[in-house]
C-alpha cells in the first residue's frame, strides 16, 4: 500500500518533534509526582509551572488562570457544569461542539439556542437580543470544527461583559490556525493539545473565569481542586510547547500557505462547498458530494487518502451535523458532507492526489448508487 496520505488535522495531528522534544524529558528523566515535596517531584513541579507560565503568556492571561485537564471535552465539561451549579438560564450557539451541548442538555436547564446565517456565522443580532443580564452562562465556541466558519467571540464578549454574563469559548479548533487570546470579563477557553501537534490526553481551561467555576470531579485537590489527580506533566509541556508554535510569530506565513493550498484543492475539486464566503480557518474545507460523504470517505481510505464525512466527533453515524442542519442545509445535502483538512505536514503532492482521485471515486459511486436504484 502507497504511503497514507493525511488530510483529517481537524480529527486529531501527529505529534510535532516540537512537542516531542519538550516532553520526553518528563516521561523519563523527570518522571515525579509533581505533588510530591521530595526532589524527584520538585523536579516535576517546575516543568508543570513553567508549562502554566508559558500557556499563560501565550493566551495573554495570568498563571493562576490556567488549569490544566484530561482534554479539550474535560475543559469544556468543566466550563458549562462548573458554572451552572446554582442552576440559572443559558445562552449557546447552535453549532456548539458535543463537548458543549451534551453537558447542557445533562444540565437539564434552560437553554437558548443562537441561530446562524447560512454560512455558519453566530448571528450576533439574535445574541445582542438573546442575552440578559442575570444569565449564567453563554457559549460561543471561536472556529466551528465541521465548517471551519469562524466566530465573532470579541463581539459576543463585548455583549456579554456589558450584561455581566460569563462566556465560555470553545478555542479547540480555533488554536491551530488563527490568533487565540483570553478575552475581558468572566470568561473561560478551552484548548486541546492533539489539534496543534500536541498528545492527546491533555487540555487547558483558562480565563479569569475559572475563579469562579465548582469543581465537577473531586480528588485530591490539584490545578486549584479543578482537576483532581496526579497532574500530567508530560502533556502540559508538550501542549504548551505545540500552542506556543501555533500562536507565534512564525504562524503567519505557514497559515497563508495552508489557505492558498486550501484553496487550489477546492478549485481542483470542482465541488460545491460550506461557508466560503465566511472567514475560515486557513486549512480547512468542507465539500459537498454528490453521494453520502461516508462512502467517499471510505473509497479513499482504500487509497490510502484519510479524509473525513462531516464531523470526526459523528464519524460512524450516516445522520447529517447538527450544524449543518443549523445553516438550513437539507438532509439529503448534507450527507454529501467530505471534511478535508489540512496541516503544517500537507504538501502541494497531498493536494494534488485527493483531486486526482476524486473523480473516479465520484463516478464509481454514483455508478453503484444507480445501479440499486
Amino acid at each position: 500500500m502507497s504511503p497514507v496520505i493525511y488530510l483529517d488535522h481537524a480529527a486529531t495531528t501527529p505529534l510535532s518533534a516540537l512537542a516531542w522534544a519538550a516532553m520526553e524529558p518528563f516521561l523519563r528523566e523527570h518522571f515525579g509526582n509533581a505533588s510530591e515535596p521530595h526532589a524527584a517531584g520538585r523536579a516535576a513541579r517546575v516543568g508543570l509551572e513553567a508549562a502554566r507560565a508559558r500557556v499563560a503568556l501565550t493566551l495573554g492571561c495570568a498563571d493562576q488562570d490556567v488549569v490544566f485537564t484530561g482534554g479539550g471535552t474535560e475543559a469544556d465539561n468543566l466550563a458549562v457544569l462548573g458554572r451552572l451549579r446554582d442552576g440559572g438560564r443559558v445562552v449557546a450557539s447552535a453549532i456548539e461542539h458535543p463537548a458543549v451541548l451534551e453537558p447542557l442538555r445533562a444540565y437539564g436547564g434552560e437553554v437558548a439556542a443562537v441561530p446562524v446565517t447560512a454560512d455558519g456565522v453566530v448571528d450576533l443580532d439574535a445574541v445582542d437580543a438573546l442575552v440578559r443580564p442575570g444569565d449564567a452562562l453563554c457559549c460561543v465556541m471561536q472556529a466551528n470544527n465541521v465548517t471551519g466558519a469562524i466566530q465573532p467571540v470579541a463581539e459576543v464578549a463585548a455583549i456579554c461583559a456589558e450584561r455581566g454574563v460569563p462566556l465560555h469559548v470553545d478555542a479547540v479548533q480555533a488554536a491551530a490556525g488563527i490568533d487565540v487570546r483570553v478575552l475581558p470579563g468572566p470568561v473561560t477557553l478551552a484548548i486541546a493539545a492533539h489539534k496543534l501537534g500536541g498528545p492527546k490526553g491533555v487540555g487547558v481551561l483558562a480565563g479569569t473565569g475559572i475563579g469562579s467555576l465548582a469543581a465537577t470531579v473531586r480528588g485530591g485537590g490539584q490545578e486549584r481542586g479543578l482537576r483532581p489527580g496526579t497532574e500530567n506533566v508530560a502533556g502540559a509541556v508538550a501542549l504548551a510547547a505545540a500552542l506556543a508554535a501555533r500562536q507565534g510569530a512564525d504562524a503567519g506565513a505557514e497559515r497563508i500557505r495552508r489557505a492558498a493550498l486550501r484553496d487550489r484543492l477546492e478549485s481542483a475539486c470542482g465541488l460545491p462547498g460550506v461557508s466560503r464566503a465566511a472567514p475560515r480557518l486557513p486549512g480547512h474545507a468542507l465539500l459537498l458530494a454528490p453521494v453520502r460523504g461516508d462512502l467517499v470517505a471510505h473509497q479513499l481510505d482504500a487509497l490510502g487518502i484519510c479524509v473525513a464525512a462531516g464531523a470526526a466527533c459523528a464519524s460512524g453515524s450516516a445522520e447529517p451535523s447538527h450544524v449543518l442542519a443549523a445553516m438550513g442545509i437539507d438532509a439529503p445535502v448534507a450527507r454529501g458532507a467530505v471534511r478535508v483538512t489540512l496541516g503544517p505536514e500537507t504538501t502541494d503532492e497531498d493536494v494534488a492526489a485527493l483531486a486526482a482521485a476524486l473523480p473516479d471515486v465520484l463516478a464509481a459511486l454514483g455508478r453503484a448508487v444507480a445501479s440499486v436504484a
